[in-house]
């Protein structure tokens, strides 16, 4: 079936019956990669083509500081466009900073210049593979991260898009699929599947094609095999010990960061099964993580009140386990890594049970989750209700403090507006943190997901807003 646009829902109810017709799954390789039948090899020892190094962080020595000019910094390079120390040192601490030049809209004219002709489908253009209900992958050592989004209306380009803070700039990991090959596709309403993919798949319901990616016979030129667009929410990450970044978005996809290619998998080699949201995978939105000790891929559909289980795919035997990381009943929530364990905070609320505050962990080694109730002044009169898809959180090392941020009523007239908390981990206590508060440029923003992070080459938190505007820091004080 034709997956369903996750925005907001008038109840949790109807969130459920949508997640649970959303995916209709198939194999795990395509036919030209070889039969579903093949007993598929372990791939987590295979070295890289290039040693499996990522690049290490480093500054640029140039003398060129830039400009600030009010809040916004324009950034000084040196002969081989690394930021210089001395313009970062430019930058003042406490509070947010935009830096000029660096919307993904920027990679615009790259795309088409690349791609002659190319045209975007969506109603939202290359802006949306990040506003389209996405986040980012990121890779903290090296202060880099990559995007893929995309999908519904709102977009049909599939790239993937990095963006380095070494040189504060956006390039293109991979091009995206280009529209012209699909001439004479009916292609429109969702970009997060391919008619000629999906209407194979139910000719061949044994077949390991499925309509999350581009196969077509009739065009062999748009027979790429490559992912379609779609809302990736929490869903990317990237993985240091196989240079690859993943997703558990409907299917699960690996996109090499050596070999440049894409590589996906079925979810339990179960060809043509269908998964609801109850007993199985939602298809849709989630978290991934990537366990470097079981050489396991997490991945959670905790999202939109999904109440699904968790599941996890092994990249050493290739297998695939059902898991439970989170509550059998869950509610939506940002998560994040420290250390080994997964920890989350839901938006405190008393339809789905999540007031008082609360964060839920669970330990990667013990695989036991638990809950701990935070102290606090919130009323639950004056916590928000309704649908949710805002809830923000990243983790700060140096401080030992979660920074949150959603919807809250304090003055007690009915704006509900964001609010921005600090979060003790120790004395278990949640405090208002308005000395963190975003609100230049905008402020936070209610389809965030997980691109707000602290990065500790930069001592800073970094904030990616939406793709048409420029990237947020605050250098911690």
């Amino acid at each position: 079936m034709r997956a369903v646009r996750l925005g907001r829902r008038s109840s949790s109810w109807s969130l459920f019956l949508a997640l649970s017709v959303a995916s209709v799954l198939a194999g795990c390789v395509s036919p030209s990669e070889g039969s579903s039948g093949e007993t598929p090899l372990p791939d987590s020892g295979t070295p890289s083509p290039d040693g499996g190094t990522p690049p290490s962080f480093t500054w640029g020595t140039g003398t060129d500081t830039g400009t600030l000019a009010g809040n916004v910094w324009t950034p000084g390079r040196d002969t081989a466009g690394l930021v210089n120390a001395v313009s970062w040192a430019l930058v003042p601490k406490g509070r947010w900073i935009e830096v000029a030049g660096t919307p993904l809209t920027s990679l615009d004219a790259e795309v088409k210049a690349a791609l002659p002709g190319f045209r975007d489908l969506g109603s939202g253009g290359i802006a949306a593979v990040i506003n389209a209900f996405s986040g980012v992958a990121v890779d903290a050592p090296g202060a880099r991260w990559w995007a893929f989004g995309g999908g519904h209306a709102d977009s049909s380009n599939n790239g993937l898009y990095r963006f380095d803070m070494a040189k504060m700039r956006w390039s293109i990991e991979q091009l995206p699929d280009n529209p012209a090959n699909w001439t004479g596709v009916v292609y429109g309403n969702t970009y997060s599947y391919y008619p000629p993919a999906e209407e194979y798949s139910k000719a061949h319901p044994d077949s390991d094609v499925y309509s999350d990616e581009f196969f077509d016979p009739a065009r062999p030129a748009a027979s790429t095999g490559h992912p379609v667009a779609r809302h990736t929410y929490n869903g990317l990450v990237y993985n240091p010990d196989l240079q690859e970044v993943a997703l558990g978005v409907r299917r699960m996809w690996r996109y090499s960061l050596t070999t440049h290619t894409w590589k996906r998998h079925n979810p339990f080699n179960t060809p043509g099964a269908t998964y609801d949201g109850v007993t199985g995978y939602g298809g849709s939105a989630g978290w991934t993580f990537w366990d470097e000790v079981s050489h396991r891929y997490l991945f959670g559909t905790t999202e939109n009140y999904n109440y699904s289980k968790w599941w996890s795919f092994g990249t050493d035997d290739q297998s695939w386990r059902w898991e439970v990381v989170t509550p059998p009943i869950w509610h939506f929530a940002q998560v994040v890594r420290v250390g080994r364990k997964l920890v989350s905070f839901p938006a405190p609320e008393a339809p789905h049970g999540t007031f008082p505050p609360r964060l839920i962990t669970y330990d990667l080694d013990t695989t036991k989750w638990e809950e701990l109730r935070l102290k606090s002044n919130l009323e639950l009169s004056r916590c928000y209700s309704d649908y949710f898809e805002g809830q923000i959180l990243t983790y700060v090392p140096p401080l030992n403090r979660y920074i949150a941020a959603f919807r809250y009523d304090r003055d007690g007239d009915g704006s509900f507006e964001y609010r921005t908390f600090e979060i003790d981990p120790v004395a278990l206590e949640l405090r208002e943190a308005p000395e963190y508060e975003a609100g230049a440029f905008g402020g936070w923003h209610e389809l965030v997901k997980n691109r707000f992070f602290y990065l500790a080459t930069h001592d800073a938190l970094v904030y990616v807003r939406k793709g048409e505007e420029n990237l947020r820091v605050f250098r911690l004080p």
